[in-house]
């Protein structure tokens, strides 16, 4: 006969809704553990040209040591916020994304109790990956890139330049002269700028304005409809009207594919890097991050 054995198991319940809640999350700017790409990690020094701070999970560029922004090569080469991801995007000169920075191992960052997030300033020493190592970064994403669950890891995206954040993917575009830009309560505030050519920016990419007075026109910002041609409308919630403007600047060239994998999304449980009100940096527990393998 087969062998059988008779029991009664405990029965367990749990209070509904107890085990709902997912607790795993990324820390922008961190580098998953791997001990053969451990010994790609690098460091520089922040350029005297920057005048932000400098954090984890930012694009970096990187030149050779020993010019006039830098104390030269015997520290390391010097880094900055890049602005474009090829040549001919971005700010004109040797700024193109070549990796990102982290926070692994940079214990001379700086940190307070009201400046939570760890930051290097100008001189100091910033640490990172460089495109092709094959390492795992956490970086701040765009929360709607959540739509890549179930698609391919080399799913198309973008880098957004002025928000430091993984973003849908988008055409290379040129710069482009700015020659008018108003704004209206519409929608929760909406600004038009035209440009002196056809932008080939679509609805939904992020763009990003400098140089434009008021200074209420420039940053980054998110396409809506209406954008086409000549035109770009964005999203600009504002207490009040700036007035129209009356030095014009530049939309600054972006787009352009990011050559990543991207190995997982998460909406919300993430720390990424935000600044507060009183110009402190600090990180937001209810992020959006992206792991993604450069």
């Amino acid at each position: 006969m087969v062998g059988s054995l008779s029991y009664n198991p405990i029965v367990t319940t749990n209070a509904s809704g107890s085990f709902n809640v997912e607790s795993t999350g990324y820390i922008q700017g961190q580098a998953m553990d791997d001990p053969a790409i451990r010994h790609e990690l690098f460091g520089g020094v922040l350029a005297v040209t920057e005048t932000l701070p400098m954090y984890g999970g930012v694009g970096i560029y990187e030149q050779i040591g020993g010019l006039a922004n830098g104390p030269g090569s015997v520290l390391g080469n010097i880094l900055g916020r890049a602005t474009g991801l090829y040549p001919g995007t971005g700010t004109p000169g040797n700024f193109n994304l070549v990796g990102f920075s982290v926070f692994d191992q940079d214990h001379s960052m700086i940190q307070s109790a009201t400046q939570e997030v760890p930051v290097a300033l100008s001189g100091m020493s910033v640490h990172g990956y460089r495109l092709g190592c094959g390492a795992r970064i956490a970086v701040a994403m765009d929360p709607a890139l959540i739509d890549l669950q179930g698609n391919i890891i080399t799913s198309q995206v973008s880098w957004d330049f002025g928000g430091q954040k993984l973003i849908a993917g988008q055409a290379i575009y040129n710069a482009n002269v700015i020659t008018a830009a108003t704004w209206a309560a519409t929608a929760g505030g909406q600004s038009t700028y035209t440009t002196t050519s056809a932008h080939g920016i679509g609805v939904g990419e992020y763009v990003t304005f400098s140089g434009i007075t008021p200074a209420a026109y420039n940053g980054t910002f998110l396409t809506l409809a209406g954008t086409t041609g000549s035109t770009i409308v964005t999203a600009n919630p504002l207490a009040s009207t700036p007035g129209a403007g009356t030095v014009f600047g530049t939309l600054v060239a972006g787009g352009g594919i990011l050559p990543v994998q991207v190995l997982d999304v998460k909406a919300t449980n993430c720390m990424t890097v935000q600044l507060n009100s009183a110009g402190a940096y600090i990180f937001n527990r209810n992020g959006a991050c992206a792991l993604i393998k450069i």
